[in-house]
């Protein structure tokens, strides 16, 4: 089966919009990969801001969540590997969810498949055009 962590994290985003409240994201910063400002990291771990209003360039797949948000007025590109977020709540009142541990989310098995996927990404190939036998007539 699939993982559970991004149809969870999905239900509850558009919740917590539809319901107008800011959600938040806690993320464990010490996982592989995770791309976000070091200096606001505390005891690796950073909660973001992530209401529509505040990122930009949003996009969620079943690997990461990824935005470009402001921090400091400098812009920054986001990266967050699911395997990296553990709860998502309302800035307002608390409400939320902390994401279960999960298998397919381990510290390990997260970079086999990576490294897997990097392996089988093959280069793209060069494709060489033909000479054509038509001529351009001024």
């Amino acid at each position: 089966m699939k993982p559970l962590r991004p149809y969870l994290y999905h239900a509850y985003y558009n919740w917590l919009i539809d319901n107008d409240h800011t959600p938040y994201l806690l993320v464990n910063a010490e996982y592989p990969n995770v791309d976000v400002p070091k200096e606001f990291v505390r005891e690796g771990k950073i909660i973001l801001n992530i209401s529509p209003r505040s990122i930009g360039q949003y996009c969620v797949n079943d690997e990461s969540i990824s935005f470009s948000a402001r921090f400091q007025g400098m812009l920054r590109d986001i990266y967050i590997p699911f395997g990296a977020a553990e709860a998502i709540y309302s800035q307002e009142t608390s409400d939320g969810v902390m994401f279960q541990d999960e298998p397919y989310y381990d510290e390990q098995v997260y970079l086999v498949r990576q490294e897997t996927q990097t392996l089988s990404e093959k280069p793209k190939k060069v494709v060489k055009r033909k000479a054509t036998h038509l001529k351009l007539v001024k």
